[in-house]
């Protein structure tokens, strides 16, 4: 690996250093209540992979829990110390999921878990992303390095990831279930300034090579 290259990754590391210690554990539902370790005055976002909410029952008296939502995302926020109790949502598709909240400290509390159906082919996937402990740094280095990484899936692609001045079109993508990354063939390097660049859910991007790397939430 040459020093040039070494560089790049560990500038790639350092920037995304925030990120990767916030971006989230995965956890496939079963059916029984998904534990959610919260803290007083501190969110949690509990978010629903391929599903919608259509409401939400609680548990617990309402003037101890502050609670937004998004269409595929609740947001915790426990307002009494050691509160503990079950949130029920239930999904456009008419089924319910259970939350069990449960008291710790702010530093141990659950900053974003990410929350797929439980059957077999992503149950196997997310037990391999979980093991390898993979990040928005370390998919954008194996993309780089061209590596495999258990329970990603590499497909070629067409996809625009972005349409604006800059047209930009993926040639392939790894599928990490909770995240993407996307390799851009980069025709004229010199007129892409990812500064420049935002997005919805991008988590991460980088140049090398002639090639853009971008990672997104799905």
């Amino acid at each position: 690996m040459t020093s040039r290259f070494q560089t790049i990754l560990l500038l790639i590391a350092f920037l995304l250093q925030a990120i990767d210690a916030s971006a989230g554990k995965l956890v496939a539902y079963s059916g029984s209540p998904l534990i959610v370790k919260t803290a007083k005055d501190n969110p949690t976002e509990v978010k629903f992979q391929n599903n919608e909410i259509a409401s939400i029952v609680l548990g617990m008296p309402a003037q101890s829990i502050s609670l937004q939502n998004t269409t595929d995302s609740l947001f915790i926020q426990p307002l009494e110390t050691g509160l503990a109790g079950d949130i029920f949502i239930v999904m456009k598709d008419g089924r319910s999921r259970i939350l069990s909240i449960i008291p710790t400290t702010p530093e141990d509390r659950d900053r974003l878990l990410e929350v797929v159906d439980n059957d077999e082919q992503i149950s196997s996937r997310v037990k391999n992303i979980n093991e390898s402990g993979l990040t928005p740094a370390g998919l954008i280095k194996a993309m780089v390095l061209g590596t495999d990484i258990g329970g990603v899936t590499i497909n070629k692609s067409g996809q625009v990831i972005l349409d604006g001045p800059v047209r930009l079109v993926a040639t392939t993508i790894y599928d990490a279930v909770y995240m993407k990354g996307f390799i851009v063939e980069l025709s004229n390097p010199d007129l892409v300034d990812l500064k420049n660049i935002s997005a919805k859910n991008l988590l991460a991007s980088g140049i090398y090579q002639g090639k853009a790397y971008f990672v997104f939430y799905q």
